[in-house]
C-alpha cells in the first residue's frame, strides 16, 4: 500500500482502541470487560452477565447508602455504577450518574469521589467527541486531585487531557499531558495508567511519523498489561506493535503480531476491534502488494465499524477501500467510497483523516476531471496546514517527519496545477511549502500562522455547497441508527425513527445534488473554474513586478520523483517545462559538482555542464525569446546549494550571461521597492582576528571593511560609502544593536557564519563578545530572529562576507541556505547576499570592494545584481588577481588560508566567485 494514501492515517484504527482506556474500572473484574455495541445498553439491551451481577450489587449497595443517610457511600457507590454505564456506552446515564456524585462528594468536601466524578464525566464527554467540554471536567478534577494528593486521579485526569487534545489535532499539547501524566502514574504505583499513558505515547508519535520513538513506548507498555493479566489491553498493544512495524515496512512482522490480537479480541466478544484489527491487516497485505487480501479485510471489518457507530474509522475504512479501487483503475468505484468516506472525515473534524480522503480524491481524478481534483488538492493541502499550525511548538525532527510524510500533497496539487497550465496557483503551492521548510528551519514561530491555500471563486461556492449539504447528515445518521437497533419500538420512539428516516434521505438528496452540481462545476469547459485570476497571493505581485522589469525572467522550479519543473514568468506570457530526471540522480549531480566547487584545483566545468542541461536547457529557448538579462529564482529542495551563476553551457558561464538572484516568499513585497542609491550609508563590522580555534583568523577584512566604508575615525577607511566600522572588539552584540537601530541603509558582516543544516538555534555569526570584547560570541539565527532589538528596517542590503556554512546536501536538503535569507528579509532586509560554502578570505576582500564600488558608482543605474555580477566577471576574466585588487593595496596568493591558495589562473575558478548568492530585492 502506498504510504501516502494509507500508511500515516491508519493511526486512526486504533482511536477506538485507546479511547476505550479512558476511564478507569475499579469494580469490574477484567475478564467481564466487553463493550456492548453502540447505545444497546441504554435501550434495554442485557448485559454481559459478570458485568450485571457487578452493577446488581452496586445498586444495592447504593439503596443500603441512601437508607443509612450515608452520603460519601452513596457517592462512591453512584460512580461505580456510572463507570459501568460508560463502559456499555450509556452515556446520559452516566453523566447523570457522575453528576448525583459530585454533587453529594462536594457536599461532604470528600476530594477522592469529586475527583473520580469530574473524570467520569471528562470520559463520558470524550466517548461523545465532546472533547472541549470534557477538557473542563478534566481540568476540574486534576485541580481537585492536586490539592487532595490523590496521584491515580491526576495521572488519569492528565491522560484524559492528553487525548482530548489529540482528538482535537494538537499533538504538541497531548505530548505534554502525557509526559506529565506517566511519572505521577509510576509515582502512584498504578501500572495500569502507566500502561496506558505509554500507549497513548506511542500512538503520537506514530501519527507523527517517528516509529522508533512509537516502537520504544510500545514496547514498555506490552509487558505491564500481561503482566497484569489483562487480554484486552495486551490484544490492543499487539496491534500498536503491528501498526509500527507496518509504518516501518517491516509488513511481515506486523501480520504475526496482527494475528496475535485477532483470536483475544474474539475470545473477550470485541468485535469492533477485531474489525479495526482486520484494517490493519489489509494495509500490510496492501504492503505486500496482494490487493485483492486487502480489499477482502478492508469489506470484512466495514459493517462492524458501521454497526459499532465509530465515525472515524468508518472514514477510514471508506477511503482505504476506495484508495483500492483507485489503484485497480476502477475510478468510479473508488469515487463512491471517497464520496461516501468524506463527510463522516468532516463531520468529527478529523484534519489527517480528512487530508489523506482528499488526496486519494485528487488523485483519483486527476485525469477524469482535472479541475476537480485541483479542488481536492487543495482542501487537502488546507487541512495538512491546520495540523502544522497545532505543532509549531513541537520538537524539529517531529514537525520535519510529519511534513516529509505529507509533502507529496503539495507536490502532487503543483505538478496537477502546472499541466493544467494554472502557473500562479502552482506557485502559490510552492511558496506555501518553502514557508513550512522555513518554519522547519526556525523551529516553528509561535507568533504567525502557516497560511491556507488560497481557493478560487468556484472552488470557494463548491466548499461553501459542501458544507451546507453535509451538515446534519452524519449526526442524523448515528441517531437513526440507534433507533434502529431497538427491537420494539415506542411509539414515541417510532415517530422519530419515521422522521429521521425522512430527514435523512433528504440529507442524503442533497449530498447526491452536490456532487452532480461539482462535477459541472469543474467540468473540463467550466468557465467558473477558468476564474484563477481572482486568487489572492503574492504570486501576482511577481507578476506585476516582472511585467515592468523587460528581460528580466521569474524561474520557479520544482524537483519531482521523476522530473525537474520549471515555471517560467516573463513580462508577456507564463509557461512550464520540464526534464526528464529522477529525484536521486538529480541530487547526486548536485553533490558532484557542489564538492568539485569547493576545491580550486578541480575541472568543474564538465559537472557544470551537464547540470546546466538539466536546470537551463529546458527553458532557453524561451530565455532567448524574452531576452533575457535577469534570471530571478525560486529553488527547490537541493537545488538551493547550486550557484547558478557557474552553471556552463559548453563556451561560458551563465554569470557572464546573464544575472542570478534568488527568492522566496519573504522577498515579494519588497521586489518593487527603487533603493535610493545618491543617500546610502553603511556600517561594515568584522572580525580579524581568531576567536575560535576552529574558525582561522581572516587578515583580509580590515581591508575588506576600509574598501567600502569611509569611517573619519578609523585611519585609511576611504570606502564608497560614508559611515561606520565596527572591528574585532568593538564588533559585539550590543553594538549591534546600537547600529542597527540607527540610519545605516547598507550592513555588511565580514565574519565567520557557522551554519548548522536544520538547526537555527546553533547555525549561529562569530561576534567578538556579547556586550564587550571577550573569547568570542556566538549569536544564533534563533537569536537573531527572536531579539527585537536586532531589526533591519529600511535596510536595503545585508551582505555576510568571509562566511563558512558547513553545509552539506546530503543534512539540510538546502532549507537552511533559504533559512538565514528568509530570517533576515523578514526582520525588514529589502536583500541578503550571503555565500553557499566556506570562502577565501582574500578574494571575498577584492570581490565586496569591487561589488560596492560598482553599485554605488553607477548612481542608480547599475542594479545589485548586475553590480554583482561584474565583480564576479572581474575575477574570472583576471581584472584583479592575488597580486592586484580595486585600490592597488596588492594581495598576495600566500595571504590565502591553507589549502585554499589561488589556482594557477588566479581567482577565475568558480570557488572564488560563485559562492555569492543575492537574495530579494535585485535593483
Amino acid at each position: 500500500m502506498h504510504a501516502r494514501g494509507l500508511g500515516t492515517a491508519a493511526a486512526a484504527l486504533s482511536a477506538v482502541l485507546l479511547a476505550c482506556e479512558l476511564a478507569v474500572f475499579p469494580s469490574l473484574p477484567v475478564c467481564a470487560q466487553q463493550p456492548v455495541s453502540g447505545s444497546d445498553a441504554s435501550h434495554g439491551a442485557r448485559l454481559p452477565v459478570g458485568i450485571q451481577t457487578k452493577l446488581d450489587k452496586m445498586q444495592e449497595a447504593l439503596k443500603a447508602a441512601r437508607a443509612a443517610g450515608d452520603a460519601r457511600a452513596e457517592a462512591k457507590a453512584l460512580n461505580q455504577i456510572s463507570d459501568v454505564y460508560l463502559y456499555t456506552s450509556d452515556y446520559k446515564r452516566a453523566l447523570d450518574g457522575y453528576g448525583q456524585a459530585l454533587t453529594l462528594a462536594r457536599a461532604e468536601n470528600d476530594a477522592l469521589d469529586q475527583a473520580a466524578a469530574l473524570n467520569g464525566i471528562g470520559n463520558s464527554d470524550l466517548s461523545m467527541s465532546e472533547y472541549e467540554v470534557g477538557k473542563v471536567a478534566y481540568r476540574q478534577a486534576l485541580a481537585v486531585a492536586v490539592s487532595s494528593g490523590d496521584l491515580q486521579s491526576q495521572a488519569v485526569a492528565l491522560g484524559g487531557l492528553g487525548w482530548a487534545s489529540n482528538m482535537m489535532g494538537n499533538n504538541q499539547e497531548a505530548l505534554d499531558f502525557y509526559h506529565r501524566a506517566l511519572p505521577v502514574a509510576q509515582r502512584a504505583l498504578d501500572r495500569d495508567v502507566e500502561a496506558r499513558v505509554l500507549r497513548r505515547i506511542g500512538w503520537v508519535y506514530y501519527i507523527l511519523g517517528d516509529m522508533q520513538k512509537a516502537l520504544e513506548y510500545d514496547k514498555q507498555a506490552l509487558p505491564l498489561f500481561r503482566t497484569m493479566h489483562d487480554p484486552y489491553r495486551e490484544a490492543t498493544a499487539l496491534d500498536d506493535l503491528g501498526l509500527v512495524y507496518s509504518g516501518m515496512r517491516e509488513n511481515h512482522k506486523a501480520l504475526a503480531y496482527y494475528t496475535m490480537a485477532v483470536p483475544i479480541f474474539r475470545r473477550v466478544g470485541d468485535r469492533e476491534s477485531e474489525a479495526l484489527t482486520w484494517n490493519m491487516m489489509g494495509i500490510s497485505y496492501g504492503n505486500l502488494g496482494n490487493r485483492q487480501a486487502e480489499l477482502a479485510y478492508y469489506k470484512k471489518a466495514l459493517p462492524v465499524i458501521h454497526q459499532a457507530g465509530d465515525v472515524v474509522n468508518q472514514a477510514w475504512t471508506l477511503n482505504a477501500i476506495g484508495h483500492v479501487y483507485s489503484i485497480l483503475g476502477e475510478k468510479q468505484s473508488a469515487q463512491d467510497y471517497f464520496n461516501r468516506a468524506l463527510p463522516l472525515a468532516n463531520a468529527v473534524n478529523d484534519p489527517i483523516v480528512k487530508a489523506g480522503i482528499l488526496d486519494n480524491m485528487m488523485l483519483n481524478q486527476s485525469t477524469l476531471q482535472p479541475a476537480l481534483a485541483i479542488f481536492y488538492g487543495k482542501q487537502a493541502v488546507n487541512c495538512v496546514q491546520q495540523v502544522r499550525n497545532n505543532m509549531q511548538g513541537l520538537g524539529e525532527e517531529l514537525q520535519k517527519t510529519f511534513l516529509a510524510s505529507k509533502g507529496d500533497y503539495f507536490h502532487h496539487l503543483a505538478n496537477l496545477l502546472i499541466d493544467q497550465g494554472r502557473l500562479p496557483e502552482a506557485q502559490q503551492v510552492l511558496d506555501l511549502l518553502k514557508e513550512q521548510e522555513y518554519r522547519d528551519y526556525v523551529r516553528g514561530d509561535a507568533a504567525n500562522t502557516l497560511s491556507p491555500l488560497s481557493l478560487t471563486p468556484a472552488e470557494q461556492q463548491a466548499e461553501s455547497d459542501y458544507q451546507k449539504s453535509t451538515a446534519q447528515l452524519v449526526a442524523l445518521g448515528q441517531q437513526w441508527a440507534d433507533l434502529k437497533k431497538i427491537p420494539s419500538r415506542t411509539a414515541e420512539q417510532e415517530n422519530q425513527f419515521q422522521q429521521l428516516s425522512r430527514q435523512l434521505e433528504l440529507a442524503s438528496n442533497g449530498l447526491n445534488d452536490y456532487y452532480v452540481r461539482l462535477y459541472a462545476l469543474f467540468g473540463q469547459n467550466s468557465v467558473a473554474n477558468k476564474q484563477v485570476a481572482d486568487v489572492k497571493g503574492e504570486v501576482s505581485v511577481l507578476k506585476q513586478t516582472i511585467a515592468k522589469m523587460p528581460r528580466t525572467v521569474a524561474l520557479y522550479t520544482l524537483v519531482g520523483s521523476d522530473r525537474y519543473r520549471v515555471i517560467v514568468i516573463t513580462d508577456s506570457a507564463t509557461v512550464a517545462r520540464e526534464y526528464p530526471i529522477t529525484e536521486k540522480d538529480l541530487n547526486q549531480k548536485i553533490a558532484a559538482f557542489e564538492q568539485a566547487l569547493r576545491n580550486p584545483h578541480t575541472d568543474v566545468k564538465p559537472l557544470a555542464e551537464d547540470l546546466y542541461k538539466v536546470l537551463i536547457g529546458p527553458v532557453k529557448g524561451d530565455l532567448d525569446q524574452a531576452q533575457a538579462q535577469t534570471l530571478v529564482w525560486s529553488l527547490d529542495g537541493a537545488l538551493r546549494y547550486v550557484p547558478i551563476a557557474a552553471l556552463y553551457d559548453g563556451a561560458h558561464y551563465v554569470v557572464e550571461n546573464y544575472n542570478t538572484v534568488t527568492i522566496t516568499p519573504a522577498s515579494i513585497p519588497h521586489l518593487s521597492d527603487q533603493p535610493n542609491v545618491s543617500n546610502l550609508s553603511a556600517v561594515a563590522m568584522g572580525i580579524s582576528r581568531q576567536y575560535e580555534q576552529d574558525l582561522p583568523p581572516l587578515p583580509a577584512v580590515v581591508g575588506e571593511l576600509e574598501e567600502i566604508v569611509k569611517d573619519v575615525k578609523v585611519q585609511g577607511a576611504n570606502g564608497v560609502l560614508p559611515g561606520t566600522i565596527l572591528l574585532n572588539g568593538a564588533f559585539t552584540e550590543r553594538a549591534l544593536e546600537d547600529q542597527l537601530g540607527g540610519s545605516h541603509s547598507v550592513v555588511h558582516i565580514a565574519s565567520h557564519f557557522v551554519f548548522q543544516p536544520g538547526d537555527d538555534s546553533r547555525s549561529y555569526l562569530l561576534l567578538a563578545g556579547k556586550d564587550a570584547d571577550g573569547l568570542g560570541f556566538r549569536l544564533t539565527v534563533a537569536d537573531f530572529r527572536d531579539n527585537q532589538n536586532l531589526a533591519l528596517d529600511d535596510t536595503e542590503l545585508l551582505t555576510l562576507s568571509a562566511c563558512d556554512t558547513g553545509m552539506s546536501s546530503s543534512a539540510g536538503n538546502g532549507r537552511e541556505v533559504d533559512g538565514l535569507g528568509t530570517t533576515a528579509q523578514l526582520k525588514g532586509a529589502k536583500a541578503v547576499i550571503s555565500s553557499l560554502w566556506e570562502v577565501n578570505d582574500a578574494s571575498t576582500g577584492i570581490l565586496m570592494a569591487d561589488f560596492y564600488k560598482r553599485w554605488t558608482d553607477g548612481a542608480g543605474k547599475v542594479t545589485k545584481v548586475e553590480a554583482l555580477r561584474r565583480a564576479q566577471l572581474d575575477l574570472i576574466h583576471g581584472s584583479v588577481t592575488p597580486q592586484s585588487s580595486a585600490n592597488g593595496r596588492g594581495l598576495n596568493a600566500e595571504n590565502d588560508e591553507p589549502g585554499q591558495s589561488a589556482g594557477p589562473a588566479g581567482y577565475q575558478h568558480p570557488y572564488y566567485w560563485a559562492p555569492f548568492v543575492l537574495m530579494g530585492n535585485w535593483r
